[in-house]
This record gives C-alpha cells, structure tokens and sequence, in this order.
C-alpha cells in the first residue's frame, strides 16, 4: 500500500510539472520585451532557428539559413513588433500620418517616374495601379526595407506568384537590420540579395558570420531547396550559404552584438541624401546635422516602445503624450528635453512662427535661385554596389521647396514631379502598365541616339502624339489615353495635336523633411530681414524645377510662391516695403524728434504762462 502510495504521489508531481512546463514556457516566452530596471546591455548568446522553428547547427546537410522571425521570436514579440512603423504601410487600422518620403518607381524606357505607397497619402499610388504584386513591390525596393508587412503577409499574395514566393522564402522582419552592431554587419549585402529573390536567406547573409552565393531569380519554378536537384540554366547557381563554424560554440550558440540604442549607422543606408550641387560637390564640404555633431544618434528623438511605432518628430503628432515633446518645438520650446537650448529669437516677429516651421529657417541646404537635385538612398539605391552614382540618375527629385503643409505652416519638401501614361474617363485615372507601353516608346525613341539627353528618353510632341494614338487603339474603351509629365496633362486634339492642360495628377508629390539641421550662424534671418523678404529671395521667389522629358522644356521652373498660401504680387509688394523701411526708420524717428520737440517747447511754454499768472496773482 506504501509503495502503491509512493507511485501515485510521485506519478501526480510528475503530471503536475509536465502540465506546468507549457505555462512556464508561456510566461516566459517574451522574456526579452519586459525589464527588470537593469540598464545593462543583455548578452545574445543564442542558438539559431529555421524558418520551421528547428535548430540549426552547422554542419547540417543543406545548409539552412537561420530565420530572425524564430530565432528572435524565443524571447521577443514578433507580432506585435510587427505591426511597428517599418513594417505596417499596409495596414488599415494604423493612421498614416503626414506625407513621408514614397517609393519611387522609375522604368525609363516607359519615360516613367511615380511615386507609390501603400499609405493613404493624397498624390502616391499603390503599387498595384502598375501592375506590382507584392512579390514585385519585395523585389523592387525591399532594398532598403525592414522587411516584413507585404513581404511576408499571405493575404497580399496573388497566385501567379505562388511558386515564386516558394522558392524565395519571405521577406521576413530582420531586426538585425537596426539592431546589430557587429563591424561585420552588412546592410547592402542585405539589399543585393533582395535583389536576387533571395528573401529567405537576406537577414543571414547580412550578418557578419554568413557567406552567401546563388540566386533564386535564376531557379525554375520546381527548385526546392531542400532537394539535390541542378537548375535548368547551366551558368545558374542555386542560392546556398555557409556559417562560419568559429561562430558557434560547443553548445551551438552565436554570439550576436545586440545594440538596444540603435546606432545612427543602421539608419543611414535607408536615410541618407546627397544635395546635387556642382559649387560643393565633396562630402567633407557639407557639416553634418548639428545634432549628431553634438553627439546625439538618431534614435535619441526617433524612439519607439515595443511596439516599434518610431515617433517621427513633427508637430501634430499624435502617437502618446510623449511623442509631442521630442518634436523641434517640444524640446526647444516647451520641455527643455536632453539640455536643448532654449532660443530667445530676439527681434523675430512671433507671426514668424504661426506661419514657418522651425525647419523653414534651420534646415536643409541654404536656398538658391533655383531648387537643387538630390539623391536619397531609397530613391537612388544609394549604398548599394553598382548603384547609378551619375548626378542626373532618375528619378530626379528636387529640394528645397518651401511649401506650406496641412497646418498651413511653410516647411522645406522634397518634390518628385510624375511622369506616366493613363486613360482618363469620368475625371479619373488608369494607369498603363510601364511595361506595355514601355517597348514602344523606346523603340519610338532609341531610333535617334541624340535624342536620349541625361537619362531621359526626351520626347516631342509628335511622340506623344504617336504613342497616344497607340494606346487609343490599344483600348479604345478605357477613355481618353494621356500623358502624366512635366507638370501639365498632354492629350490629343481633334486634329492630333497635342493639348496642355493643368490637372491635379501632375503636381509634383511633396513630402517635408527636417535634416540636416543647419546651426544657429547658418539659420535664415541670420543675416537680416531680406533672406526672406527681399525681391529676388529665394524662399518666396526662388524657382523650382520641373522634371521633364520634353525637348523644348528642358528649363521649365515654377515659382516658389506657386507652392504657398499667397500669390507672388503679394510676396513682392511686402518685400519692397522692406526696401524703404530703412526711409521710413528715418521718417518715424524724424517724426518723433519733431513730436518730441514740439512737446517739449509746449511744456516751457506752458511753464512760462503758469509761472506769470502766478506772479500776477501775488500782485
């Protein structure tokens, strides 16, 4: 009976831990997203999972490449990192917020350039509207992504694409992209393999203990990675890697160097630009952001929860209570944050500051006549090898341009003007597809090699005409086909001749932007009233360029003012007050010393009388 005891007692603990085991597992499955207080940096020594959860080891036979989803999915998250900044334009519950920098596509052959975004920003399209799956949309410009969102939700695949997803793997989130601080780090390895369809292998490539090599963009649509079969073309090479064994210790863990305060490094392979300006041409002319040269990293204004909903630092924006204060005027004005000096703006009229943006006067390059041309990473692929370093690369996008936002404040944009061909019926647009239109154009074009100017195709309006008709008789149904460019709507007339007119769709796309925050010596208004105010300043009356590819348009400028609440007259008669100001200075102080004297000669006047009618009196 004791014994019979004994088993039973030892029995039931055993089913007690066995059933306890999954609830430890449970609570301490995102172990990793809640502190203790212990500021210290949390070692990674960490065993590495294939995107079905099992361990890797290195000698396995195929070499798989570890999956950051589960590697990292041990002790954080991932869902609800996933619906985080980078990683949810897509999503419908999360608001967009203001206008920010969009995907550009570019198909030169198409003479096209459109900016697309799967945010609900006025002015973008999605890129659907062009024929873009998300599996093109990955391939295209997960370059310079995060991963994760479209790249790796099922929901927005389409079939056609099915055997290709197979082969490619996701595009999984790789948090290694920001938070690694290993030397060995590789970003643009990252962005080659998104390249080459290699979506499953891109985080591990990047890491500094992987060597990557093969392509799945060459493999059929039967390649199975886990099978010994060779691909159909004889100078293709399957996608395979290596782990460097010295990583792995003799428990098969990796040491990977994890960096909570991501370092500013990370962020500049997708947030960096280049101003295009002949005058200073050299890196080492350009002073960097004064907030880095302070000291500061990105990250110290640019932060996020765990939920990874990055604060973007504008006013308005309504993320928590927080978000508020790491804005220009949250840390200068009202909060003081991380010592931010508190600017006195002597003899700066507070109207100034009802109508600007602290961005106005303190960032970007210092204005010229006209707008300059600049490269940023995500629209020019900067950073990556065998990247189009020319200054003319498409697509060409201008700055800066002081327009006034939704709050009606002016701020420096950046501006794509779009170029594309679409049917128009019922005031509404369908886009062509670029490559259905692409390989008449060019073929229409590349006929005459001097007319191929920069990277344009250039074109007249007798190729518009043609290509127009083309497309008439391609879908005579669709509505009337036009041409998106250069700023104007172009149609053919009764007689085929090409009318101008203006439409909405061919504004330029503006986005506003805060860096390089120029220091206090270079902010405009240093030098007085007329960096802004004077007849020709470039803020009102500086000119921004249109990028066009008509031959006959080649200097096309509109005025700054166009891009404002106001009109150019107006900017101008305020300006020229400011040109007799310093005669009206004269006047006004002329005025008052005249006043003053009158005054005054009264005042002895009136003294005098007093002073005899007193002496009267005592008679």
């Amino acid at each position: 009976m004791t014994l019979t005891k004994t088993f039973i007692s030892v029995s039931a603990l055993v089913l007690l831990l066995f059933l306890a085991v999954p609830l430890i597992a449970q609570d301490t499955k995102n172990i990793g997203d809640v502190s203790d207080g212990n500021r210290a940096q949390p070692v990674h020594l960490l065993k590495l999972y294939d995107e079905r959860g099992v361990v890797i080891h290195p000698d396995d036979v195929p070499v798989i490449p570890f999956s950051a989803r589960e590697t990292c999915r041990q002790c954080h998250d991932y869902a609800k990192i996933g619906g985080g900044w980078h990683f949810n334009p897509a999503s419908d519950t999360t608001s967009p917020g203001r206008p920010g920098e969009p995907w550009i596509y570019v198909n030169r052959a198409a003479v096209t350039q459109i900016p697309l975004s799967y945010r609900r920003w006025t002015g973008t399209y999605r890129p659907e509207q062009i024929g873009m799956s998300s599996f093109g949309f990955t391939g295209t410009f997960g370059r310079q992504t995060a991963g994760g969102g479209v790249s790796e939700d099922e929901r927005f695949e389409e079939m056609n694409d099915a055997l290709r997803w197979q082969i490619s793997g996701k595009l999984e989130i790789n948090c290694l992209s920001c938070h690694d601080a290993e030397p060995g780090h590789n970003q643009a390895e990252y962005a080659q393999q998104t390249v080459r369809q290699n979506f499953r292998w891109a985080a591990a490539a990047s890491s500094g203990f992987v060597s990557m090599r093969g392509a799945a963009r060459d493999m059929p649509d039967n390649f199975d990675m886990y099978g010994l079969a060779l691909p159909e073309k004889a100078d293709a090479v399957r996608p395979s890697l290596s782990y460097a064994r010295s990583r792995f210790d003799d428990r098969g863990r990796v040491l990977f160097d994890i960096a909570r305060r991501v370092p500013s490094g990370r962020c500049y392979f997708c947030h960096s630009s280049k101003v295009v300006d002949p005058s200073r041409s050299e890196r080492w002319e350009f002073d960097e952001d004064v907030h880095l040269r302070a000291g500061m990293t990105c990250v110290d204004c640019h932060r996020n929860g765990l939920d990874h909903m990055m604060v973007r630092g504008y006013e308005g924006e309504s993320l928590n209570s927080v978000s508020a204060t790491l804005s220009c005027k949250g840390c200068h004005m009202e909060n003081g944050r991380m010592g931010a000096p508190l600017p006195l703006h002597r003899g700066i009229p507070a109207v100034h500051f009802d109508k600007l943006a602290c961005t106005a006067c303190h960032s970007g390059p210092w204005p010229d006549r006209t707008t300059f041309r600049v490269k940023t990473a995500r629209a020019h692929s900067l950073g990556i090898p065998n990247a189009d370093k020319a200054d003319d690369a498409l697509p060409q996008v201008m700055e800066p341009v002081f327009a006034a936002g939704p709050d009606e404040k002016i701020a420096p944009h950046r501006a794509v003007w779009p170029s594309f061909w679409a049917y128009e019926a019922a005031d509404s647009l369908r886009l062509v597809l670029p490559e259905n239109v692409g390989p008449f154009v060019s073929d229409l074009i590349l006929k005459d090699t001097a007319r191929v100017v920069g990277r344009w195709l250039t074109l007249t309006d007798q190729d518009v005409a043609t290509v127009l008709t083309f497309l008439r008789h391609q879908d005579s149904s669709a509505g009337m086909p036009v041409f998106i460019s250069g700023g104007k709507l172009h149609q053919l007339s009764s007689d085929s001749t090409i009318e101008r007119r203006e439409h909405r769709a061919a504004e330029p796309y503006l986005w506003p932007y805060a860096h390089d925050v120029r220091a206090k010596s270079r902010s405009l208004g240093v030098q007085g009233c007329s960096d802004c105010h004077d007849t020709d300043a470039p803020f009102f009356f500086g000119k921004v360029a249109v990028a066009t590819p008509f031959v006959a348009q080649e200097d096309t400028l509109v005025r700054m003012t166009h891009f404002q609440k106001g009109s150019a007259a107006s900017a101008w008669t305020f300006a020229m007050s400011f040109f007799f100001r310093p005669w009206l200075k004269v006047l006004i102080i002329t005025s008052f010393l005249v006043l003053a004297a009158v005054v005054i000669l009264s005042m002895f006047q009136g003294l005098s009388r007093l002073i005899h009618a007193l002496s009267a009196g005592e008679e």
